[in-house]
């Protein structure tokens, strides 16, 4: 009874006694509206392991506004950059002008870059130098400033203005920094710098930079897309890699919240007028443990080499070592990507404070050669070229070739086997295979012709993408159409015989040459290779979105062929280059190392291809290592890579649809 009287004073005094003072604070009250940033969606690999999550970041923005009615703008910009900098941590600064001098013009950012110009009125001719010298008038930057300062803080006012003027948002200076430089940072009077709290990737593992990418802010060149979208200008996207790829999955919505205050500024009430809705996860088809195996298995061997080739040079002899390369891994009959490395690598957790050096390393860390490198694939090709001769009739199973060692019949000009001057006698195309003459696939290529050479190579993925989500490049395969419109030459039989044993201008990506194999192991067919499993909801695990098998082309051989192609490759692991690992393996292993020339001067690449088991196989690889030499030495890397496949502990079951993530 008592609380019931309490809560009916309650009300009347509510309602009736304060009407006016509350309808008076309710007419004056200010209303201010902020979009909230929705969690992105988490990355895991094939068995639920996180890769990629969130955790809050320290960020530096500039105000524009309070920054100019400082007392100096351009020297704060300059202390902060170097302060910054001192730290190892990299600024926004994506003005389309070289940081040093010469001052040169960048392509990137150039839609911008023009408005920029039309804004002021300025000539589309002007020289990055004369801008840069209208910019210190028009910035007042001190003529004391030396021309790479003047340059960087032109770079920042820039961002600024272009803000201002074309794109609206916050300008991010630098983004998820430590404790350390933000305390110093605050410790300093800097007119319109603001430390503000945002959500950045937590990255739980530090392999995978290369599949897995990064987010940052929204490039000019992307920014209408975006735009369109319904982005905020200040957006943090996928850059890179599987952030990029799935973007529009792992963003999520936004939302928007209301702040009330009263006239003094303090805060009545806070809701949200559209509330964040997180993006959904992401599950791959890697799997992290293979991962590692991958990544750690070719970094060892290319050091290995290099060890070698320090040990053996003689005093005063200069070493040329193996500079980089890549392994792939890929699940037969499905295209399932389970593993991609590429030498060197970089750790993303630290990306921001290493970003100085990982542009002006000269091996390029952040070129996913996996994807985008493309190489000769040496004598690897001789399978295309197998593959032709059985099927098209110009060879059998039981066809036998004696290797003269040279082709020499053209005038000018011979083609040698590697054995040359010796020979490697009488042989079928098994023991061709097992050996790989060079002369018994120069007769073949010669008699099928480069047009049926480059019909298989295509039907096998060679040259062609590969499905995969991530950027990739297609390389090129050798034939008449590319040497007269690349090369402006005619297409001569000497061209068909070095293109049928995978030099001439074939260059393929790693990826390919994975998948190439895949499809040799799964009789013929080629699987899309793909790097998505599956899409689930953020908050109940529902699979939105799952991906299956896809036969993208068949080589049209039957199983015959395959027999003979098999028994030759079984055959080069037990008793040819790759013999020394794979010779007792108790796993039978089908495999094709290539050497293939790179310039005079340089050591060869070295290729490697290879799945196992031979009858029913699950796995299917390629290892490429510039500069490596010779192809058998990259049968350790596969060796390694089986071992951990065939020979672990069993690995936990997927997570099943419905089921919360650890």
């Amino acid at each position: 009874m008592i609380l019931a009287c309490v809560a009916l004073f309650a009300l009347y005094d509510l309602q009736v006694m304060k009407t006016d003072y509350y309808a008076a604070q309710s007419r004056n009250a200010v209303y201010s509206t902020e979009t909230v940033a929705a969690a992105r969606g988490e990355i895991l690999d094939r068995y639920g392991r996180v890769l990629v999550s969130n955790r809050v970041s320290m960020d530096v923005t500039i105000e524009r506004k309070r920054l100019v009615e400082g007392d100096d703008p351009n020297g704060a910009i300059l202390g902060l950059i170097q302060l910054v900098q001192a730290a190892g941590y990299a600024y926004t600064d994506t003005m389309p002008i070289s940081r040093d001098a010469p001052f040169e013009y960048l392509q990137d950012g150039q839609a911008t870059f023009r408005q920029y110009l039309d804004h002021f009125e300025l000539e589309e001719d002007t020289s990055a130098e004369e801008l840069l010298t209208w910019m210190r008038r028009h910035y007042a930057i001190p003529e004391s400033y030396s021309p790479a300062q003047a340059r960087s803080a032109a770079g920042v006012r820039w961002e600024l203005e272009r803000r201002e003027l074309f794109d609206g948002g916050t300008y991010i200076f630098s983004s998820d920094l430590d404790t350390t430089l933000i305390s110093a940072i605050s410790e300093r009077t800097y007119p319109g710098v603001n430390i503000v709290t945002n959500s950045a990737r937590q990255y739980n593992t530090a392999y995978a930079a290369h599949l897995l990418g990064r987010i940052g802010p929204i490039q000019p060149e992307d920014k209408d897309y975006y735009l369109e979208q319904g982005y905020p200008y200040n957006a943090s996207v996928g850059l890179e890699g599987v952030e990029k790829a799935f973007e529009s999955q792992l963003h999520g919505t936004n939302g928007v919240r209301v702040t009330v205050r009263s006239e003094d500024g303090q805060v009545i009430d806070s809701y949200y007028q559209e509330e964040p809705k997180a993006g959904s996860n992401v599950c791959l088809t890697i799997d992290l443990n293979c991962q590692q195996v991958v990544e750690d298995a070719l970094s060892s061997e290319i050091e290995k080499i290099n060890r070698t080739r320090i040990q053996n040079a003689r005093a005063g002899e200069e070493v040329q070592l193996a500079k980089s390369g890549a392994a792939v891994l890929i699940q037969v009959g499905t295209g399932d990507l389970l593993a991609a490395a590429s030498y060197p690598t970089y750790d993303l957790s630290n990306y921001s404070r290493d970003f100085a050096q990982l542009i002006s390393d000269p091996t390029r860390p952040m070129f996913n050669r996996a994807f985008q490198g493309t190489y000769a694939p040496g004598s690897t090709f001789k399978v295309v070229t197998a593959t032709a001769g059985l099927k098209e009739g110009v060879i059998s199973a039981d066809t036998r070739i004696y290797d003269r060692g040279i082709v020499d019949e053209y005038e000018g000009y011979t083609y040698t086997c590697w054995i040359y001057p010796g020979s490697h006698g009488t042989i079928n195309v098994r023991e061709a295979l097992q050996v790989s003459c060079n002369y018994f696939f120069y007769v073949v290529g010669r008699t099928v012709g480069i047009d049926v050479l480059d019909r298989y190579a295509a039907n096998y993925g060679l040259g062609q993408a590969t499905g995969i989500e991530l950027f990739e490049e297609k390389g090129s395969l050798a034939s008449k159409e590319y040497k007269e419109s690349v090369i402006g030459e005619s297409w001569y039989v000497g061209d068909t015989l070095q293109a049928s044993i995978g030099q001439s201008y074939h260059l393929f990506t790693p990826l390919q040459l994975a998948s190439y194999a895949a499809t040799i192991a799964s009789d013929g067919k080629r699987y899309g290779v793909h790097i998505l499993r599956s899409v689930m909801s953020a908050d109940n695990g529902t699979v939105l979105d799952h991906v299956n098998p896809e036969i993208l082309s068949e080589v049209g051989a039957d199983a015959a062929v395959y027999r003979e192609i098999k028994e030759g490759m079984l055959m080069a692991s037990r008793y040819g280059s790759a013999s020394y690992v794979f010779r007792n393996y108790d796993i039978p292993v089908c495999s094709k190392t290539g050497t293939a020339q790179v310039n005079l001067d340089e050591v060869n690449n070295a290729v490697f291809i290879a799945f196992a088991p031979m009858d029913n196989p699950e796995i299917a690889l390629a290892v490429v290592v510039e500069n490596g030499a010779n192809g058998y030495y990259l049968a350790e890397v596969a060796r390694d890579i089986f071992d951990w496949y065939f020979h672990r502990q069993t690995e936990p079951s997927p997570i099943p649809e419905g089921q919360f993530l650890p």
